[in-house]
């Protein structure tokens, strides 16, 4: 009877291969590959011959079906890889998976490296909730409203990839729209130049323009928001606002300057805490004038 393993692969070291992913790779009359030339390298290093057949991002839609009849047609067991880390997560997959299913031929998934759980892992973030979104719009209007959607869900951390050319790019749109919040960047996880980035937005964006050779690798950001709340100016959506920052602050015995001082480390604009600052002195000065 024909069947699908979903093979996850190395993110980086081939040493992450395990027992299971190779004997699957082993039992595999054909390999459904995003890369064949990447897969045949990872064959090549542990010794093995399987025939191979491109299932990319461009193809996969095409050619899932004809891979699935010929699975029905010759009795065949198809491994299912990407190039790197577990097939269909922000990789190609889906669609061969999908048909599998549709044409009643068993899936099993052969678990394995992920670049998102990894850096988790490594984050040291509160992650029993947490999104994942991929891949980022590349242009800065439609970034910034895209983060600031997710920030809106109120899901307290999230996972993205992102291009070595863009890294710096996106850690500096994150830090303005999305005050507060606490990053891990990750690049090359598992390689020999494996580098984690952790801190501030604006401190970890500092770090990567710091570096030389920030444009080589392939990254992977966790980002924490701050505590998210509803704030009653903004009709119950749920967002932090400087001024509920601010509060906050003040409300456990901080002065209001040592409140604007870490509203402006938190990343907070400095009109911004302008702004606040005066509505919570209206706000105090109606509370005075109320209960005299």
């Amino acid at each position: 009877m024909p069947k699908l393993y979903v093979v996850a692969t190395p993110i980086g070291n081939l040493n992450d291969l395990s027992p299971r992913m190779r004997d699957a790779l082993e039992r595999a009359d054909l390999i459904a590959a995003e890369d064949t030339r990447v897969t045949m390298k990872l064959l090549e290093h542990f010794g093995l011959r399987r025939p191979l057949t491109s299932c990319h991002r461009h193809n996969e839609e095409g050619k899932a079906p004809g891979i699935v009849q010929r699975m029905l047609d010759e009795d065949l067991t198809v491994a299912l890889t990407c190039d790197a880390g577990t097939p269909g997560i922000s990789d190609p997959g889906q669609a061969l998976v999908a048909a599998c299913w549709e044409a009643g031929i068993p899936v099993e998934p052969v678990c394995g490296p992920s670049a998102v759980t990894t850096a988790l892992s490594a984050a040291g973030f509160d992650a029993r909730v947490f999104s994942f979104h991929g891949f980022l719009p590349r242009e800065k209007k439609p970034l910034r409203e895209k983060l600031e959607e997710i920030r809106d869900q109120g899901i307290p951390v999230f996972v993205v990839y992102e291009s070595p050319h863009r890294i710096a790019e996106l850690t500096e749109v994150m830090a303005e729209a999305l005050p507060g919040c606490r990053l891990c960047v990750c690049s090359d996880l598992s390689k020999r130049f494996e580098k984690i980035y952790r801190g501030s937005a604006g401190e970890v964006r500092d770090q990567l323009k710091a570096n030389p050779n920030v444009e080589k690798g392939e990254y992977c950001v966790v980002a924490e928001l701050p505590a998210v709340r509803a704030d009653p100016g903004e009709a119950g959506t749920a967002r932090l606002s400087c001024r509920l920052f601010l509060a906050d602050l003040m409300l456990d015995g901080r002065t209001a300057s040592d409140a604007k001082a870490a509203a402006k480390e938190a990343g907070y604009p400095r009109n911004e805490i302008y702004r606040a600052m005066l509505e919570i002195d209206r706000w105090i000065r109606g509370q005075t004038d109320d209960g005299e």
